[in-house]
């Protein structure tokens, strides 16, 4: 399943299409899940599976969301390289980071899934040509700005919730909960917003839940 999330990764940036590339996106982000699922299911959890899955989830959830992100760059200069190539330092960052820091229910930092989904919600809201989302887009400093502020949320030392805790039920994992319903009502509001917007969700109650409970997460 790893193996397939790369391979996925690798079809997205071969596609050179940011619709195809999103749905991409999404199919990786899929079975970057499920191969942890399957590893735990069959006790196969090893120290290669680990790397492979960091190096996966570079190709998947960090350079091809970056190269789809320069196809939309707004200006045609040679610098629009750059607010891409801090969604793939951003990315690498982080995952190695998240490599010598110890297993914990909370991740430090944003994941390269969450950014990889914002991302993927923005190349369906362009493709489809959202007014708001196109017109921000279209505005270079804000082009610049969004991968600035990816790669400072993945480095920073936030700690945000995992979604993966929906199973444990509502009580104890209202934030998750509230996030998925969040989610699912933007998808019948405006679905080519949805993506972006439930990230955003995501990360607010993220601080939320940081202030509210500090030390004792």
């Amino acid at each position: 399943m790893t193996s397939i999330n790369v391979s996925i990764g690798f079809f997205a940036i071969c596609m050179n299409d940011i619709y195809i590339g999103a749905i991409c996106i999404l199919m990786s982000i899929m079975f970057d899940a499920f191969d942890g699922i399957a590893a735990r299911a069959f006790n196969a959890q090893s120290d290669m599976g680990k790397e492979l899955d960091s190096l996966a989830d570079l190709v998947s959830f960090g350079i091809a969301p970056a190269y789809l992100y320069f196809l939309i760059a707004p200006f045609d200069h040679w610098t629009r390289f750059l607010p891409a190539l801090a969604i793939v330092l951003g990315s690498a960052l982080r995952l190695a980071k998240f490599n010598t820091i110890p297993s914990s229910k909370y991740f430090i930092g944003l994941p390269t899934p969450s950014t990889a989904f914002f991302l993927a919600g923005l190349f369906f809201a362009v493709y489809y040509e959202n007014s708001f989302i196109s017109n921000l887009m279209g505005m270079t400093w804000f082009y610049s700005l969004i991968p600035i502020l990816l790669m400072g949320l993945m480095l920073s030392n936030l700690k945000m919730f995992s979604i993966k805790e929906l199973n444990l039920g509502m009580a104890k994992n209202k934030y998750q909960w509230v996030t998925f319903f969040s989610f699912i009502a933007l998808l019948f509001i405006d679905v080519k917003t949805a993506i972006p917007i439930s990230v955003i969700i995501y990360i607010s109650l993220s601080v939320i839940r940081n202030l509210r409970y500090k030390d004792n997460y």
